[in-house]
């Protein structure tokens, strides 16, 4: 497979085979092998090699062989890319979003984060509340200031964590883990600590009414 690329990197075309162009001897373009061409058409458009001098007027482009693999693997690329664009902005699920967390970058530092950003730091995937520069001690799991986690759907009992905000109140009727034990939320917008007010402690009894 061929990509045919303008010199600015945009890519033109990703096609199976290319047309070779020279000129002929009675001035017309003719198809010629790959180390005589000084062009190339592709739909109908003509194309010039760069480097190569014949063709004026025509937009200088590079021919790149690539393999299948390769082309794949950038379509993968391109694919994670939208897909954490679409995250990012609130067009997925957090179901959706755990189910492929593979595709968001782990977090690092010093790299500067933007509001919105979403980061997987060990196994858990969090959102950045304001933008700043990481750093070693900022980690996601600590820095609550700067980073909230998005809860995992398919884990029943999370461990709770204190809000800092209306974004991640908890609401009626959540389940947390604190301290060993599990509770669940009596209020909507709950900001309190689970053994202090606002939950009550969850027992296998419970389980069984």
């Amino acid at each position: 497979m061929y990509r045919i690329i303008k010199t600015d990197g945009t890519e033109i075309a990703l096609v199976d085979s290319v047309r070779f162009i020279a000129v002929g001897a009675n001035g017309s373009y003719v198809e010629v092998k790959e180390q005589d061409a000084i062009g190339v058409s592709i739909k109908g458009t003509l194309y010039a090699l760069l480097g190569k001098a014949g063709l004026q007027d025509a937009e200088t482009v590079i021919v790149a062989k690539t393999s299948t693999a390769e082309v794949i693997t950038s379509q993968r690329v391109i694919a994670e890319i939208v897909f954490v664009k679409l995250a990012e902005t609130g067009e997925l699920d957090v179901a959706t979003m755990a189910e492929h967390s593979d595709a968001f970058l782990p977090w690092m530092y010093p790299v500067a984060y933007v509001e919105g950003n979403i980061r997987r730091y060990g196994d858990k995937l969090y959102r950045c509340l304001q933008s700043h520069a990481s750093q070693a001690a900022w980690t996601p799991d600590a820095a609550s200031s700067l980073w909230v986690q998005i809860p995992d759907p398919s884990e029943e009992w999370p461990e709770w964590s204190q809000p800092l905000g209306a974004h991640d109140v908890y609401d009626l009727g959540a389940k947390v883990s604190h301290n060993s034990k599990k509770w669940v939320s009596d209020y909507a917008a709950n900001v309190w600590e689970p053994g202090v007010f606002g939950w009550s402690e969850y027992t296998e009894s419970d389980a069984e009414q």
